[in-house]
């Protein structure tokens, strides 16, 4: 046994009582055993907090006491807990996460709780780390899709999957310009920070894993450009787990990044990280089935023998890896604990700075199987966690001896095996152009749908259901002949934001819905037949913008012509391309961010007036340290002496227009600013900032100008409407537009009305 593994199992062995009750022992009893816990430098290590698991009443009393004596036990061992430092505690699953006391050890202080007889597991709260046929132009690389290994074709030839199906990426951060992750990407979120991205939540990659990880489980197929995932049109979210350059996390915060992803409505989470052996992994594992989802985690890449347990007696789907003979990756762990294998050496994927590349580990194994989870789960939404976990197993090839084996688990993936036994979905509804971000509200917006129905038919006419806000309303789809039929959106109130599903009645008697899951979950589009510009500034001269810095020792901003060339982090071009914009220290070379915080502000404006103002620029930042070195934009409505985030830009090497309701993040006033800062973090990284083409505007309703109410009727209630606005003088009640508000407006309003549109 090399030292690895024997370190390997030293940890395991020290953790649980668990390890006991495998042997015969009263599950009520403490392990006797001392701990003798080691760190493994880069792969385990000690992180000054513990995972305490109290022994639950149901546990107590099947073992036979009585349920009052289990409940005064649950409550001296949460009694005891609460003498320590808490640092988090995991409702769902149970356990606290506990700080280490000064002068005691891990070790010590996991024998002191564990003789108490209270718990079923203290163990370290370990420091882990990332173990390292469409037309995509680069497919032909993606041995592992080969029809002698994974035979992905042939299983999207069933089913290709839904969007409506998400799979829950917990890692390192994900590179949100990458060409081939733009379709179908979630909201994500920052686990160590608890912060969603909509809330300022720092997403962006700390480490390349998170990206190529993403390709594995969920790039986009059949775009015609790069790879495919497993699950190509599939959802995916990135669930953010380290704000380390390294990319290492704790098991508590992994743990809470799988239990929150299937909580948001991920089907399955995938963790590429070491520490799988941990008994708090189970734990959130069982937690998460009981929540109707499922997580897979990488075996490792230490050749260890897991041997926690049998595969199938517990709740977590953990992942070997194999290589492209089909044989066992030399550095993948194997053991009676390990359910599946899937490709892991060498297998080509995507990575930051929107490129592509070849990758090795279980890492990439693990994401592969949960993108064929959620591929099944999409071909039949109704499926137990334990149905896709048991087609997932009997779908696979296998490899090595007869049945389950302690080298492939149950076999490596095969997307076909898999999706063959699911079978073909008894209708699909695709739209193949996607929704439209906006629909014109006087009517008339199409969007193609395909609809397939497989050995049943349609009954009656398929139906979009809309509502704008003003309560369910229902239209006809318009059939053209075969599958295809075309959503016809109509008239809605201007303004609104527009959720719609489609419905589609089998013959079976069932009925199905696009997205899959409505009326809980819809498609939408905001209604609105264009913009009205208020302000537009390209910076091709100055109009008052100011800079101030903090602990700068370079790279202020300044307005000019783009001076690099494109090759050190910085735009060749400006944005919109007039010429000029804002960039950090113009000049070739050596130009990014040092030492502190440049900011740009803008001159001060008076929005008291607008209605629905909405704010838009095109942001370039692009570093190679996005944790430490941020991109903010931030808004203030009382001429700078309070600012309220906009939003944190997130790195890349291309720029990425913005827009955002001003009136979401404060209120409009005569005294409106905008702010928009780079920092270098001090770690000696790249960064470089831009901005350009700042612009102030409203949707607008190019409709009957009397309609006032945005009904789509122009009646009396637009009347008590106008006299409403002409009341609080708004500028929409300025009839003749001559800044005064006075019975001409008044006499011209009821002119007009009388004449009609």
């Amino acid at each position: 046994m090399n030292v690895r593994c024997a370190m390997i199992l030293a940890c395991v062995g020290g953790l649980t009582a668990a390890q006991g009750h495998a042997q015969g022992q009263d599950k009520t009893k403490p392990n006797a055993q001392k701990s003798q816990l080691v760190e493994i430098p880069g792969e385990m290590e000690f992180s000054g907090r513990l995972i305490a698991m109290p022994l639950q009443v149901s546990a107590l009393v099947e073992s036979g006491m009585a349920p009052q004596q289990a409940a005064a036990q649950l409550q001296q061992a949460e009694a005891l807990l609460s003498t320590f430092a808490v640092h988090t505690t995991e409702p769902l699953v149970g356990y606290t996460v506990i700080n280490l006391p000064q002068g005691e050890s891990e070790n010590q202080v996991i024998d002191r709780l564990m003789a108490t007889g209270l718990f079923k597991y203290v163990e370290p709260d370990w420091t882990v780390y990332p173990l390292d046929c469409p037309n995509d132009s680069q497919f032909g690389s993606q041995w592992h899709h080969n029809e002698n290994r994974m035979d992905s074709c042939a299983g999207w030839d069933i089913y290709v999957g839904d969007p409506s199906i998400s799979v829950g990426i917990c890692d390192t951060g994900i590179e949100t310009s990458h060409p081939d992750l733009q379709l179908n990407r979630l909201e994500a979120y920052n686990a160590v920070d608890q912060v969603w991205e909509n809330d300022g939540g720092n997403i962006t990659p700390v480490h390349p894993h998170g990206t190529q990880v993403t390709g594995c489980s969920a790039a986009n197929g059949n775009n015609g450009i790069g790879v495919s995932g497993v699950g190509q049109n599939l959802s995916h979210r990135m669930m953010r787990v380290s704000n380390s350059s390294g990319g290492g996390s704790n098991l508590s915060v992994l743990n809470h990044a799988s239990l929150v992803s299937i909580q948001a409505g991920d089907k399955v989470a995938n963790v590429s990280y070491s520490g799988v052996t941990a008994q708090s992994i189970r734990d959130t594992a069982t937690a998460i089935k009981g929540l109707g989802g499922l997580v897979c985690w990488a075996a490792g890449n230490n050749a260890a023998n897991l041997n926690w347990g049998n595969r199938d007696d517990d709740d977590l789907i953990v992942v070997g890896s194999t290589d492209i003979n089909d044989n066992k990756a030399g550095s993948s762990a194997f053991g009676n604990s390990v359910d599946v294998t899937a490709p892991g050496a060498s297998v080509f994927t995507s990575t930051t700075g929107g490129g592509y590349t070849n990758v090795s580990g279980t890492s990439f194994a693990s994401p592969m199987v949960a993108g064929l989870c959620a591929l099944i789960w999409s071909a039949n939404p109704s499926l137990t966690p334990d149905e896709v976990e048991a087609a997932l197993k009997a779908g696979v090839d296998d490899l090595g001896a007869a049945g389950p084996d302690t080298t492939y688990g149950h076999g490596r993936i095969n997307v076909f095996g898999s999706m063959d036994i699911v079978g073909v979905p008894p209708m699909q509804i695709e739209l193949p152009d996607g929704t439209p971000e906006f629909v014109d509200p006087d009517g008339g917006t199409t969007i193609p749908v395909t609809i397939i129905a497989n050995g049943i038919s349609i009954t009656g006419t398929p139906s979009v259901f809309y509502d704008d806000g003003n309560g369910e309303q229902s239209a006809q789809l318009t059939a053209l002949g075969g599958d295809n039929y075309e959503l016809t959106m109509p008239a809605v109130e201007c303004l609104s934001t527009v959720n719609y599903y489609i419905s589609v009645m089998g013959s079976d008697g069932e009925t199905y819905t696009s997205p899959r899951g409505a009326p809980a979950t819809s498609h939408s589009s905001f209604a609105t037949n264009g913009t009205d510009i208020t302000l537009e500034d390209n910076f091709e001269t100055d109009n008052g913008w100011t800079v101030s810095n903090e602990n700068l020792t370079d790279g202020a901003w300044e307005r000019g012509v783009p001076a690099g060339d494109g090759d050190r982090w910085d735009p060749l071009t400006d944005a919109d391309g007039s010429g000029s914009c804002w960039l950090t220290d113009n000049v070739a070379g050596n130009s990014d961010v040092d030492g502190g915080t440049t900011r740009l502000m803008s001159p001060m404006f008076d929005m008291s007036g607008m209605t629905g103002a909405q704010v838009g620029y095109s942001r370039w930042f692009n570093s190679n340290n996005p944790v430490g070195d941020t991109f903010i934009a931030e808004v203030s409505n009382n001429d700078g002496s309070s600012w309220t985030q906009i939003e944190s830009g997130a790195s890349g090497d291309e720029w990425v227009d913005v827009s955002f309701a001003v009136e979401d993040f404060v209120s409009l006033t005569t005294m409106m600013r905008f702010r928009f800062s780079v920092t270098d973090g001090g770690l000696a990284t790249v960064v470089e900032g831009g901005f350009d083409h700042f612009l102030l505007f409203n949707y607008t309703c190019s409709g009957c100008p009397l309609d006032l109410n945005s009904d789509t009727v122009v009646d009396f209630f637009d009347v008590t409407e106008f006299l409403n606005l002409f009341s609080s003088q708004d500028p929409r009640a300025d009839w003749n537009d001559d800044t005064v508000f006075d019975f001409f407006d008044v006499q011209n309003f009821l002119a007009d009305f009388a004449a009609g549109c």
